[in-house]
């Protein structure tokens, strides 16, 4: 059982592998790279469920950045393992957040990490649209 799961797994980060290579790479005969202006970004965020039916979250020190955000970069079947991409998450006062009720942007960094299958369960996609955003913050009077 647990074998079929990961195959589960890789199989649907492989098919958001290939939808995020899809955005990037579609060239258009008439409207040149217009998908990656329409959704904004080639990046679909994501969240891993971990077997404790928690988020999985990564720390990078040098940065001083705990996420729970996530880029699928590449996938390794043999191995069972996935590379990521950390996402920092902002609020809407335009501050590190890790809570996902707070989230109103994410943002792609440089750091990667490597992780094992097999504490995932699950692989929650967001919406891109969190890439994209602008955080504008009105005055109150």
């Amino acid at each position: 059982m647990e074998n079929r799961c990961k195959n589960c797994l890789s199989e649907a980060l492989c098919d958001l592998i290939a939808l995020q290579d899809l955005i990037s790479n579609y060239q258009s005969k008439y409207y040149g790279q217009y998908l990656v202006e329409i959704i904004g970004g080639d990046t679909i965020p994501l969240l891993l469920i971990t077997n404790k039916c928690a988020p999985l979250r990564l720390l990078d020190k040098t940065m001083q950045l705990e996420t729970m955000f996530f880029r699928i970069e590449s996938i390794d079947k043999e191995c069972c393992c996935v590379t990521v991409t950390l996402l920092r998450a902002y609020d809407y006062e335009g501050h590190h957040t890790n809570s996902i009720v707070d989230v109103v942007r994410l943002e792609r960094t440089t750091t990667e990490r490597t992780i094992e299958l097999c504490g995932i369960v699950a692989i929650q996609p967001l919406s891109p649209d969190l890439l994209k955003r602008n955080i504008i913050i009105e005055p109150k009077w």
